[in-house]
């Protein structure tokens, strides 16, 4: 019996020991838990100080280490989660727009003192960089934009303040586009005065030059030749660019309309002409003459009736005739080569469908190079084509007056400016 009481005082005193190792290990764990989650808190402040800090590194009216040192510590105060002696410092890289932040802060134990452990000291790193970027400004002009043209301007040259801070690394570029589609400045940088002047000279076109041709001012924004063949600046190639080098390309496309019309090959009398197709209800049509694709204006070449578009006497529909030869890339239902005489309310209804699966196609080439399209809508738009165009729900705007244009241009500019801090 003296044996056994001896046992059970031995197992007690073993309890006990592997009770408090059991504990200690324990307390140890919740304060490791602790130190990840200091770690943890650390890291979004100074991720926040590092995102001012780059939002800022062109402002020249902000002292950066001071805004980062106090954006940082408003997130993570000293003594915050019992952390104390915090400690902040940034580095600017301006020539590459980079910007690190590092914290570190000491954190008292309690159950690590039974391992000799007083403080652990707490690190942590964030880095942040602004990406270049290139926009192309897309506006309609057509007849439609009488009364809103005003409010278009405000808000489009109201975007471009946004932007003034970096526009010697930047690039920016406008297009308008009604009947005929103009490159009003070319893709480039210091923009911000010569686009201003742009847009305060856009005006509705006379009659003849209304329509709505949006596929063409989408072809136009990646075209890499003018009217003549001669180069012209446009987004920058990057196929081969790595994607966490590439500048951030955007494109803002904006209408109150539907596609009306579209930029094609046409043959009259065995000559053929890279032309304007007019809106089928529009007087345009009426004249039943084709468009120059930039001015807009009647070239006095008849687009009917359809046919081989081949010389008197030569062709097979009997008499002169105009080929459409974009039937061989969108057919026509129902018709096959040499396409005599479409008779034309089914010609109206196909230039509607064509202008919009063309203006799709376009800015289905953009996206594909990772250009992303913002798209606004005014009034009576067709917003299931604006939907189709636009880079997805985030990147669609609609309103139904132009009072509110300014705000929706603010907004997406804000957005770019987001965008371009990681």
């Amino acid at each position: 019996m003296k044996d056994l009481k001896n046992q059970a005082g031995a197992i007690v005193i073993i309890l006990a020991v592997l009770l408090s190792i059991f504990l200690g290990l324990m307390g140890l764990g919740i304060e490791v838990g602790k130190w990840y989650l200091v770690k943890a808190e650390m890291s979004k402040a100074i991720d926040a100080a590092a995102l001012m800090g780059i939002k800022n590194i062109s402002n020249p009216y902000v002292d950066l280490d001071q805004l980062m040192q106090e954006t940082a510590k408003e997130n993570f105060p000293d003594g915050y989660l019992g952390s104390k002696s915090l400690s902040v410092q940034s580095e600017v890289d301006l020539e590459n727009k980079v910007i690190t932040v590092t914290a570190e802060a000491k954190v008292n134990s309690i159950f690590a003192k039974l391992f000799g452990i007083e403080t652990i000291q707490i690190s942590n790193m964030a880095r942040g960089r602004r990406d270049r970027v290139e926009i192309m400004l897309v506006l309609d002009r057509s007849g439609s934009m009488s009364r809103a043209l005003d409010d278009l301007k405000d808000a489009a040259k109201n975007f471009l303040d946004f932007f003034e801070d970096t526009q010697d690394e930047d690039k920016a570029g406008l297009i308008t586009y009604a009947t005929g589609v103009k490159v009003d400045f070319p893709l480039g940088y210091n923009f911000v005065d010569s686009m201003k002047d742009a847009i305060d000279d856009m005006s509705i076109p006379p009659k003849g030059d209304r329509d709505t041709n949006m596929e063409d001012a989408l072809d136009q924004a990646d075209d890499d030749t003018d009217r003549n063949g001669n180069p012209t600046i446009t987004f920058t190639d990057q196929t081969d660019v790595p994607e966490d080098e590439r500048i951030q390309q955007f494109l803002l496309f904006f209408s109150d309309g539907r596609a009306t019309s579209f930029r094609a090959d046409f043959s009259r009398n065995g000559n053929k002409y890279n032309v304007v197709i007019p809106d089928p209800y529009d007087v345009d049509w009426a004249e039943g003459y084709l468009h120059d694709p930039y001015t807009g204006k009647s070239m006095g070449i008849k687009f009917m009736p359809t046919g081989d578009g081949k010389k008197s006497g030569e062709s097979t529909c009997g008499r002169k005739t105009t080929r459409w030869w974009i039937f061989e890339d969108y057919p026509i239902e129902g018709y096959d080569y040499p396409y005599c005489n479409i008779p034309e309310y089914k010609l109206k209804r196909y230039v509607y469908a064509t202008a919009k699966q063309m203006a799709i196609k376009h800015a289905q080439e953009l996206k594909d190079k990772g250009i992303k399209i913002y798209t606004i809508g005014l009034g009576s738009v067709d917003k299931e084509l604006l939907a189709a165009i636009s880079s997805g729900p985030e990147f669609q705007y609609y309103t139904p007056t132009s009072d509110d244009l300014k705000a929706i241009f603010n907004a997406i500019a804000k957005e770019i400016k987001l965008r371009l801090v990681r």
